[in-house]
């Protein structure tokens, strides 16, 4: 019988029981490769005397040492980390809680999977001298670079990004940053987020807004994310009025799922907006919506909007394009090769360009739109199709 590779994942980001949509996309694609390799998971919590005081950090203090998630063990070892300072510390504190943790179960692995960046990079590196195994890391957003850091954060990522033995981006924009930064084109391939088609599948429409109390008659587009300014709500409530002033549009609705998230609140400079030029008959905040919900509201939705101004790969597109909803997406991330998987799913237009956002969203929602065949042929597009294409280029 052949011998089952043994990973180590190693993640900053990942999932707990306080916390269960915290990083879900690494852990779903770690379940999916569970299928091919032995997984063990070691996600490190930040903690200090400052965590233990701070509300908005109270759910780490709950979140214990081990936990079986869906077969994988999860470690969670505390390393030292001052919320907004001396960020050079955590090479060595985060180390070290991995370091206890291989303590204890041993170094006994095939592959060091990361994917994270800082301060995951120097720790890979690190196990990947001592048990002289190959160390990958996943690029999963641009942030991962740390590019607007004026410490040492950016140097670190970048000086580490040149000694793995192979990176995984989630985009072509993330692969050709790394390479401008670290020359690491020759050991880069892009392999974007899977969906999880058991949870997001085309339902009827008409049936889904009736679940939603939702007229069937009106027009509605749909945002879904934290209402944050990266997340270029404001390009699509600002050219509403053109949408509302095309004929067959005229009840066109904007309906925005999400609430404030760890990069402040936007919705007063949204509101301000909205009532300056009378839309709030057309602008619906609803707030935070359970995942389980989301399918019947991308089903009930006549065109998905993602309107961002940076992505990695965003998992709101690729869930609403296996629902068969047709989409308008600014060409961020993994967009442009999501956007291009298939045909007839919408339209990808340019970043910030509100424009371009409009036209999309009116070409859409003046088109007939199969929406059973796009789901049909978007559903390919599994965590397992994810995870065996990871698995091709980490073969040893």
């Amino acid at each position: 019988m052949p011998h089952k590779l043994k990973i180590i994942a190693i993640s900053y980001l990942f999932p707990n029981c306080n916390q269960p949509n915290h990083g879900i996309f690494v852990f779903n694609r770690l379940k999916a490769m569970s299928k091919y390799a032995d997984i063990t998971v070691i996600n490190p919590i930040p903690d200090s005397p400052i965590h233990r005081r701070l509300r908005k950090f109270s759910h780490l203090q709950g979140v214990p040492e081990l936990e079986i998630m869906e077969g994988i063990s999860v470690y969670h070892p505390r390393f030292l980390s001052i919320p907004g300072h001396l960020k050079s510390l955590e090479v060595y504190t985060y180390k070290q809680a991995v370091k206890s943790v291989l303590d204890n179960i041993g170094y006994n692995f095939d592959l060091i999977d990361l994917h994270w960046t800082f301060p995951d990079l120097p720790c890979g590196d690190w196990l990947s001298n001592k048990i002289k195994k190959p160390f990958h890391v996943t690029l999963r957003g641009m942030e991962a670079f740390h590019l607007q850091d004026t410490g040492l954060r950016k140097k670190i990522v970048a000086h580490y990004l040149k000694k793995a033995n192979k990176i995984i981006s989630l985009s072509e924009e993330m692969a050709k940053k790394s390479d401008e930064l670290s020359n690491t084109a020759n050991k880069t391939v892009v392999i974007r987020n899977g969906v999880d088609t058991a949870k997001f599948y085309y339902l009827d429409q008409d049936k889904c807004r009736e679940k939603l109390g939702l007229p069937l008659n009106e027009k509605f587009i749909l945002g879904v994310g934290a209402l944050i300014h990266r997340k270029g709500f404001d390009l699509v409530i600002k050219g509403l009025e053109e949408v509302i002033a095309t004929k067959g549009l005229e009840n066109c609705k904007f309906y925005i799922l999400g609430a404030q998230g760890p990069e402040g609140d936007y919705r007063k400079e949204l509101n301000q907006f909205i009532e300056g030029h009378k839309l709030q008959e057309h602008v619906v905040f609803v707030g935070a919506v359970d995942n389980s919900e989301l399918i019947t509201w991308y089903n009930a939705a006549d065109v998905f909007c993602l309107s961002s101004r940076g992505e990695g790969s965003p998992n709101v597109l690729t869930e609403a394009l296996a629902c068969g909803t047709p989409a308008v997406a600014t060409n961020v991330g993994s967009v442009p090769e999501i956007m291009s998987s298939e045909d007839d799913l919408g339209f990808c237009v340019e970043n910030e360009s509100q424009n371009e956002i409009i036209a999309g969203i009116i070409g859409v929602l003046l088109r007939n739109n199969n929406r059973k065949k796009q789901a049909d042929f978007f559903n390919k597009y599994t965590w397992d199709w994810c995870a065996q294409e990871v698995m091709k280029c980490i073969k040893l």
